[in-house]
């Protein structure tokens, strides 16, 4: 098995990356800083003007919205050159943070206009997350894909961290309209990054000739009858159904019932991010050096079982900080080790749209886990809901680390399983998953 020094030397290695792969993780990481940023403004003026109830309608919207637009837009990454596809959705999020940014400064507060530039933003982001995400197996050889993989997730980190703190700062010293302009510009950058992020080659002709719907089908069928992939995805759902709620909802609710002030929820909802971005710096691949990749997996699902059950009996706020960046290095690893192998173990002109299907079931998990914890909450105490989320989530991670074949999958070199969703499941899939795909790393490298 291949393995990773536990530190690596970041400036050699960031340049060691191809220009692409820098442009592509440099745009995700300010995509996600201003939308993160855009987020917290938008919440701040629907809460100031429609009040609780007005915020609550518009996620629920958000969420039904991106639940129907993933799939239905997934076959535009296997379809289109993944270069048009990148600027066509950071366009259409220029566009609509403009849009929003032209609301404000007008003073004119629509929540049906808000709901629509909210489509606008889910729909160019059911094309770019699917696209991100497979892309880097295209652009990075195989034994390079994992420490691509890595900066990835730590510039999802630094995005993610960094953009609530950048949004309720700019509100809090400067006001809603510089907040949004700020935004804005942010938004063009991050557009203006990622312009040349993938080769400007696409899929064969064929594939552009497909009926839509065909496609859409084609992908969500092959998802399904990959077993390997299917049992995974399921079971990956299930660990989540418990961990949001843990991370989420019920945070707040547990500081305010031990009576602390809501610093404590910041410092707490920093501490998960930084915990993410720690694993993904060293932590994941120095115990997957020491470990191998189930070994790794099985003790970050320990890790992450054992901070949710702490957060039911720790009362000291030091201890809930401390958890939650324990559940941030655990959740590191758990998202991390696999997915090099599954990016290529996916038939090229497929990888796109099982992406899509895989980033669906995360949007219905997200809207189902705060139903589940608020169903929990009429029975038991916060305390007493952490207690049995940790019980689900500990379930949910045996029944993962006992999926058929994961074990004997995760220990192959990431050489041999390029192509082996096809290899082992060659019925999944249609004859034009072996057709010519974009141009393969070494190629996109000398463009």
């Amino acid at each position: 098995m291949s393995s990773h020094p536990p530190h690596d030397a970041l400036l050699p290695a960031w340049r060691a990356l191809p220009a692409p792969v820098r442009a592509l993780l440099l745009g995700e990481c300010l995509g996600l800083l201003s939308t993160a940023s855009m987020q917290v403004a938008v919440s701040w003026w629907i809460s100031r003007h429609a009040g609780a109830a007005g915020l609550a309608r518009y996620a629920a919207l958000m969420g039904l919205v991106a639940l129907v637009v993933t799939p239905l837009l997934s076959p535009a990454g296997d379809r289109w050159p993944k270069r048009r596809v990148i600027r066509i959705g950071r366009l259409m999020l220029v566009l609509d943070a403009a849009a929003l940014a032209a609301l404000c400064t007008a003073g004119r507060f629509d929540l049906g206009l808000l709901a629509l530039c909210g489509l606008v933003s889910a729909a160019a982001t059911a094309l770019l997350w699917p696209v991100e995400s497979s892309l880097l197996a295209e652009l990075v050889a195989p034994e390079g894909l994992s420490t691509a993989i890595r900066w990835r997730r730590a510039a999802q980190s630094v995005g993610g961290l960094a953009g609530p703190a950048l949004g309720g700062g700019v509100i809090a010293a400067l006001g809603l309209d510089a907040a949004m302009a700020i935004d804005l510009g942010l938004f063009a950058l991050a557009a203006a990054v990622a312009w040349r992020a993938a080769p400007a080659a696409g899929p064969a002709a064929a594939a552009a000739r497909r009926p839509w719907l065909a496609d859409l089908a084609d992908g969500l069928r092959a998802k399904w009858q990959v077993r390997l992939d299917r049992w995974w995805t399921l079971a990956g759902a299930a660990m989540m159904l418990s961990l949001l709620p843990a991370s989420g909802l019920l945070l707040p609710l547990r500081i305010q019932s031990l009576g602390l002030s809501a610093a404590w929820f910041g410092a707490c909802s920093a501490a998960l991010s930084l915990g993410v971005l720690a694993g993904v710096a060293g932590v994941a691949p120095w115990l997957v050096a020491r470990h191998g990749r189930v070994g790794a997996l099985a003790l970050a699902i320990l890790a992450c079982g054992a901070a949710i059950a702490g957060l039911a009996l720790c009362d000291a706020a030091p201890g809930l900080v401390a958890l939650f960046a324990l559940m941030g290095l655990g959740l590191s690893v758990t998202q991390w080790v696999g997915q090099t192998h599954r990016l290529l173990a996916m038939p090229a002109a497929y990888r796109a749209r099982m992406s899509a299907a895989h980033l669906t079931v995360a949007h219905a998990v997200a809207a189902l886990a705060p139903a589940l914890a608020g169903g929990l909450l009429q029975h038991l105490p916060v305390s007493g809901v952490y207690g049995v989320l940790a019980v689900g989530f500990a379930a949910s991670g045996l029944l993962l680390l006992a999926v058929p074949g994961l074990g004997p999958f995760l220990r192959q070199e990431p050489r041999a399983v390029e192509g082996w969703y096809q290899r082992a499941y060659p019925g999944a899939f249609r004859a034009r998953a072996t057709a010519p795909a974009e141009p393969r790393h070494g190629q996109a490298r000398r463009r």
